[in-house]
C-alpha cells in the first residue's frame, strides 16, 4: 500500500530571537589560532618522532605547561624545543586574547536587549552576575570567570536556539499559498512587535488556593460537579458509612448552576460541619470541584477570578480580595505594555502585588532559567512571517515522503517493542480500566523524561543505516492507515530566496499534531491553525481519543474532540467531552494491548506530550506511531552524516572523552577545542551530556566556549558532540539589515492511506 503525505496549510517557524552574527563574533583572534595550529602541528611531530615514548610527554602538552616536560633524549630534543617556543607564543597570545573575550562578550551584554532578556530568563542572574560584571572591570578571578561562563552560555541561548518564550524566542508562522495562487516564496521582514504577559499557570492555582482557605469567603464559593458521568461516584474506603452516604446525599444536590455550602447545609439538612467534610471527599474523589479560576486551560485567571468573586454577596473580604487582584492586573497589564530599563521596576511590583495576594514566594527555584519558574510569562510575536507557494510545498512532500516511511516503519517496531515491555511487566493481566492500567503501569515503569530516545527503541548501526532504512521502509509499505506526525525541517540556504534549492534536514520527528496549543498563541485566526488536524481527526469517526494531561506550566494542547482525563478533574469539565479513565479499558493479550472505548470498541489515544509518547504503557495504546530512527556510533565513537532520499535525518556525531575536557587552565581547554576542531573539521557543535536537558552550542574558535565545554563535561563520563547543521553559512533567515538567525519549521504532515 501507500500513502500520500501534505504539509499543513499553517507552520511555526521557531527560531532564534537574536542575530547568530553575535556569537559569531566572539571568536579568538587570527593570530591566537593560527598559534594554536602551530601547537598541535608540533604535537603531531613529537608523537611520530617519539612513539610509544609520547606518553611520558602527554601530560606537559595536553595541560600545555612546558614547566612540566621531562627531561629527553639527544634525538627528542629539537622537536621539543619546538614545542616549548611553541607554547610560549601560544600562551601569550592566549592571555591577551582571554582578556580580549571578556570586553567582546560586555559589548553583546550591555545591549538593552540582551539585559532584558537575562533579566527575563533569571532575574538573580541579572543582579548578581550581569551588573556587577558590566559595572566592575575586575580581575578575571575564578569567580568572575564562572559569572562570564554562565553569561556566555545566555548569549548562545538567545543567539543560536530555536525556543519560544518571549521576544528572544519570539513566536513566527508561516503559511502555504492557496493552490490557485501564483505568488512565489516570500520572507516579510521587520513585522510589528506585539509582547502579551500571562500569569504562569501554577501562579493562577496559588490565588485559587488562597481564596478557597479564605473562611470568610469560603460559605458563598460555588461547588460544582465535574465530569459528566454515568459511573458511581467512587470514595475511599477510609471514609466511614455515614460520610460517604453524607458524600452521596451532597453529591445529589450538585446541579450545573452550583451550589454553596450554605445553601448544601439548606437542601440537605446537614450540619455545615458535616455538608463541609462531604465536599472535602468528593473533591479528593475528584466528583466535585471549587468554582474558583477557570481550569485548566484558563490563560486569564486574573479576569476569570475576578468575575467569579463579584458574584458573591458583598462583603469586606470581597472588596480585598477583588483589590488584590486589580492591583495584580494592573501590574500585568504594565508589564506587557513596558519594555526595557523599567521593566525591573514592574516585575518587582508584580511579584510584590502576588505575595500580598497568596503569602507565597513569585519565584520557583530562585526564578532561574525557564520562564516557568516565575509568576509570569511573555510571549511574543515575530518580525518575520513566510509565505510558502504551493509548488514548493508539494516538492518538499516529496522528498520527504521516503524518511517519513521509514520513521513509520521505526515508529511500527518502537511501538510494538512498548507493547512488548508493558506485556512482560503486567503478565497475566487481561483487563483493566485506564485509571488502574496507569497506576500499574506507574509501579513498573519510570516516569517519562526528556531523553531523545527511549530504552526499549530499536537502534541501528549506523554502518547498516542504508540496509536497515530499506527494511523500515518495507515494513512500512505493509503497515495499512493513516499515520500523522509533526517534524522541525532545516532547510539550508543562503537567504530566503535560495529555499526553494535548499538541502533539507529533518532534525526530528516528533507523534503529534498541530492542534490548538500554545504554538499559536500569536496566530490571529486559531481555527486556521488547527484547521488540519481537526479535520483529520473528525476523519476518524470518534477512534482517536486525547489524552488529557493537562496543563505543563506554560504549555497547552486542545484536543478537538473527547478526551481521557489523566489530571485532577475541574468544574470546567462538565458538559465537555472529557471523560474518566475509569470508562475506557485496556485490554492486554499475546496480540498486544487495546484500548477500547465506554461502548466497547477499540480506540487509539492520541498523546499530546512527548515524554508519554516515549512513556511505554502510553505509547502502546497511541494511533500507529512516526518516530524518528537512531543510528550508534561504530568504535571510533563516530557517526556520519545520514541521509534517507536526499534527506539528512541525522547530523554527524561525535563521542567525546569528558576527562580530556575538564583541563586545569583556560588555555590549556582552549587548545583541546582546537583538537576538536580538526577532529570534526566543523567551527560550531551541539553539545549535550547525560545530565543536561538540552544541549549547549558550542563555538570551538572561542576561549569564551572552553570555560564552557569544561563545565558541561564535568561529572560525566562523556559527551556528544553534533555538527551545527545548518551552518553558519546556510542560515537562510535575515533580517533586513542582513543578520542572520537560526531557524527550523516545525510543520505538521499527514500520511493518508490511497485506496484503489
Amino acid at each position: 500500500m501507500t500513502r500520500e503525505w501534505s504539509i499543513g496549510d499553517v507552520f511555526v517557524v521557531r527560531h532564534a530571537g537574536m542575530p547568530f552574527d553575535w556569537l559569531e563574533s566572539l571568536a579568538a583572534p587570527d593570530d591566537l589560532q593560527e598559534a594554536a595550529a602551530e601547537m598541535l602541528v608540533r604535537e603531531d611531530v613529537l608523537r611520530e618522532t617519539t612513539g610509544a615514548g609520547f606518553r611520558r610527554l602527554e601530560r606537559a602538552i595536553m595541560q600545555c605547561e612546558p614547566g612540566l616536560l621531562p627531561s629527553v633524549p639527544a634525538d627528542w630534543r629539537e622537536g621539543v624545543d619546538a614545542w616549548r617556543a611553541a607554547a610560549e607564543r601560544y600562551t601569550s597570545l592566549y592571555q591577551e586574547a582571554d582578556q580580549q573575550a571578556t570586553k567582546n562578550l560586555l559589548t553583546i551584554l550591555e545591549r538593552p536587549e540582551v539585559a532584558e532578556a537575562i533579566l527575563l530568563s533569571n532575574p538573580d542572574a541579572y543582579h548578581n552576575m550581569l551588573r556587577r560584571l558590566l559595572d566592575r572591570a575586575d580581575p578575571l578571578t575564578s569567580r568572575r570567570r564562572r559569572a562570564r561562563r554562565q553569561l556566555y552560555t545566555y548569549v548562545q541561548r538567545f543567539c543560536a536556539k530555536n525556543e519560544t518564550v518571549s521576544f528572544f524566542g519570539p513566536m513566527a508562522y508561516a503559511t502555504v499559498l492557496d493552490a490557485t495562487s501564483n505568488e512565489p516564496t516570500e520572507l516579510q521582514t521587520g513585522l510589528p512587535r506585539r509582547r502579551r504577559v500571562f500569569v504562569s499557570y501554577w501562579a493562577g492555582r496559588a490565588l485559587c488556593r488562597a481564596l478557597a482557605r479564605d473562611s470568610r469567603l469560603l460559605p458563598d464559593l460555588a461547588f460544582h460537579r465535574t465530569l459528566q458521568s454515568s459511573a458511581p461516584v467512587s470514595l475511599p474506603d477510609s471514609a466511614g458509612a455515614d460520610q460517604r452516604h453524607d458524600a452521596r446525599t451532597v453529591f445529589a444536590h450538585l446541579d450545573t448552576d452550583g451550589a454553596t455550602l450554605r445553601n448544601l447545609t439548606r437542601a440537605t439538612g446537614l450540619p455545615a460541619k458535616g455538608v463541609a467534610r462531604a465536599l472535602q471527599l468528593l473533591v479528593a474523589a475528584g466528583a466535585a470541584d471549587m468554582r474558583l479560576g477557570g481550569g485548566p486551560y484558563d490563560l486569564e485567571p486574573l479576569t476569570t477570578l475576578s468575575a467569579q468573586l463579584r458574584l458573591l454577596p458583598d462583603s469586606p473580604a470581597r472588596l480585598e480580595r477583588l483589590e488584590q487582584l486589580a492591583a495584580l492586573e494592573r501590574c500585568r497589564a504594565e508589564l506587557e505594555a513596558g519594555a526595557g530599563p523599567d521593566r525591573e521596576r514592574l516585575i518587582s511590583a508584580l511579584e510584590k502585588a502576588f505575595t500580598a495576594a497568596t503569602g507565597e514566594p513569585a519565584r520557583r527555584a530562585a526564578g532561574a532559567t525557564y520562564a516557568d519558574r516565575a509568576v509570569f510569562y511573555e510571549e511574543a510575536s515575530s518580525p518575520f512571517a513566510l509565505r510558502i507557494g504551493r509548488g514548493l510545498a508539494e516538492r518538499w512532500q516529496e522528498q520527504l515522503r521516503g524518511l517519513l516511511e521509514v520513521c513509520t516503519g521505526h515508529g511500527q517496531a518502537t511501538q510494538r517493542a512498548a507493547a512488548d515491555a508493558v506485556r512482560r511487566e503486567l503478565d497475566g493481566v487481561q483487563r483493566l480500566d485506564l485509571r488502574a492500567y496507569a497506576a500499574r503501569a506507574a509501579a513498573a515503569f519510570p516516569a517519562p523524561g526528556s531523553e531523545f530516545a527511549t530504552s526499549y527503541a530499536p537502534v541501528y548501526r549506523a554502518e547498516d543505516w542504508q540496509a536497515e532504512a530499506e527494511r523500515l521502509a518495507k515494513e512500512a509499505a505493509g503497515a495499512h492507515g493513516d499515520r500523522y506526525a509533526l517534524i522541525d525541517l532545516c532547510v539550508k540556504a543562503p537567504d530566503a530566496a535560495g529555499l526553494p534549492e535548499g538541502e533539507l534536514l529533518v532534525a526530528r520527528v516528533h507523534h503529534h499534531l498541530l492542534v490548538r496549543s500554545w504554538l499559536g498563541t500569536m496566530y490571529p485566526d486559531q481555527e486556521h491553525f488547527s484547521a488540519a488536524a481537526d479535520t483529520w481527526i473528525n476523519e476518524q469517526d470518534g477512534r482517536m481519543v486525547g489524552f488529557d494531561f493537562g496543563r505543563r506550566n506554560k504549555g497547552y494542547y486542545r484536543f478537538p474532540t473527547r478526551e481521557a482525563a489523566l489530571r485532577p478533574a475541574s468544574w470546567t469539565d462538565a458538559g465537555q467531552l472529557v471523560l474518566r479513565p475509569e470508562e475506557f479499558t485496556v485490554a492486554l493479550d499475546e496480540e498486544g494491548i487495546q484500548l477500547l472505548d465506554p461502548a466497547g470498541a477499540q480506540a487509539f489515544a492520541y498523546l499530546p506530550l512527548n515524554d508519554f509518547v516515549k512513556y511505554a504503557p502510553f505509547a502502546a495504546l497511541s494511533h500507529p506511531q512516526v518516530a524518528h530512527p537512531s543510528f550508534v556510533a561504530g568504535d571510533d565513537g563516530g557517526l556520519p552524516e545520514i541521509g534517507i532520499d536526499g534527506v539528512v535525518c541525522q547530523r554527524p556525531r561525535w563521542r567525546i572523552d569528558s576527562n580530556s575536557l575538564d583541563l586545569p587552565t583556560p588555555h590549556a581547554r582552549f587548545l583541546q577545542l582546537r583538537r576538536l576542531a580538526r577532529r570534526t573539521s566543523v567551527r560550531f557543535v551541539f553539545c549535550r551530556s547525560a545530565r543536561e536537558r538540552k544541549p549547549y552550542l558550542v563555538d570551538l574558535a572561542s576561549p569564551l566556549a572552553a570555560d564552557l565545554m569544561a563545565h558541561v563535561a564535568r561529572g560525566t563520563d562523556a559527551l556528544v558532540a553534533e555538527a551545527m547543521s545548518p551552518g553558519p553559512g546556510e542560515l537562510w533567515l535575515r533580517d533586513d539589515e542582513g543578520r542572520r538567525y537560526t531557524s527550523e519549521l516545525r510543520m505538521q504532515l499527514i500520511g493518508r492511506e490511497e485506496t484503489k
